[in-house]
């Protein structure tokens, strides 16, 4: 099952399965990935999973979603690919 390793200064804090067909990543504790730190907005970013086909968006967030390092709007994962939001990596397995 794809899942998500989330890391903050390379330690890990938590694993996350991919078993929906949307989940939410911000710092408020309504999103399915919580990240409690002040760089991440309060609805940062949405993950769908389409048939197994994930794609990653930026919710109009403050300071932006990057994949592999380059800011995005919307775009789709692979695996091994690497999301970060505010100072917090998600790893994409």
């Amino acid at each position: 099952m794809p899942k998500f390793i989330l890391k903050f200064q390379g330690v890990l804090i938590k694993e996350y399965n991919l078993d929906k067909p949307c989940l939410t990543i911000g710092r408020k504790e309504d999103n399915d990935i919580c990240i409690d730190h002040m760089s991440v907005s309060g609805h940062h970013a949405r993950i769908d999973n389409q048939e197994g086909s994930f794609t990653a968006t930026d919710l109009g967030s403050t300071n932006g979603t990057f994949v592999n390092g380059k800011k995005i709007t919307t775009a789709i994962l692979r695996p091994n690919d690497w999301i970060t939001v505010g100072k917090h990596i998600l790893y994409f397995k």
